[in-house]
């Protein structure tokens, strides 16, 4: 346990790459959100119409901003802690361990950064300008449970995946991700053929639960993964 809470410590080294960018990601979208709607509403669309407010709520810029950053995080995370993580005792499980926490206080902080702007922007009607950057669909409609559960996933499914293809190159070498996700996708896309059919009666049993256990289940197989592949892994 403790050369696991040791190799967490060693992911806040860098607490403005950690925490200050997805930070920073997340005003960013806000300012554009604000800056779009402001242009819209300068074109004369009524911010009072229910219309307006029912087409804002599909912005979904917070939603696609992070998964990039925090991807690459998760990659970063992964091959530049393993040779400190071993020089310090820890064992490879101990450092994909201490990596997994990791990435859990960073979900938290994600989420309850966001929770604290979708506060504000409920008590401030929208930021006095009809802005609808985190009251949106995808989030929940100010739902905050929604919100924080869905930030908390898509950060540790997000850096879970990065943390997996991390673990391929410290193992395979630069050449190892590209396969990996090369074959990722050939998955993908034979799973969209065999079931392409279906597509209507799978999109219409889709329930906010089931993505969660989805997105959970992928966390978990992205850890058991990085796990397996950091096994024989030597240091770069």
């Amino acid at each position: 346990m403790n050369h696991i809470l040791k190799v967490t410590k060693l992911h806040f080294n860098k607490p403005m790459v950690m925490f200050g960018v997805p930070s920073f990601i997340i005003l960013i979208v806000l300012v554009v959100t604000a800056l779009i709607s402001f242009m819209l509403q300068r074109a004369g669309l009524d911010p009072s119409s229910p219309d307006y407010a029912d087409g804002a709520r599909w912005n979904q810029g917070m939603i696609w901003s992070l998964p990039g950053f925090l991807i690459y995080y998760g990659v970063q995370a992964v091959a530049t802690t393993y040779p400190f993580a071993l020089a310090l005792g820890a064992t490879r499980r101990a450092h994909v361990l201490g990596t997994a926490v990791a990435n859990l206080v960073l979900s938290l902080y994600v989420s309850l950064f966001m929770l604290l702007l979708l506060g504000i922007e409920l008590a401030t009607n929208h930021w006095f300008f009809s802005v609808y950057a985190l009251d949106i669909y995808m989030l929940g409609a100010g739902n905050p449970l929604v919100l924080f559960v869905t930030t908390f996933l898509l950060t540790f499914v997000s850096t879970s995946i990065g943390g997996m293809f991390g673990a391929v190159w410290v193992r395979f070498g630069s050449k190892g991700p590209t396969f990996v996700a090369l074959g990722l996708a050939l998955i993908l896309v034979v799973l969209m053929l065999i079931f392409v059919p279906q597509f209507e009666s799978i999109i219409a049993a889709v329930t906010r639960p089931l993505l969660a256990g989805v997105g959970l289940g992928v966390a978990v197989l992205a850890l058991i993964a990085t796990w397996w592949v950091m096994r024989r892994a030597t240091v770069r």
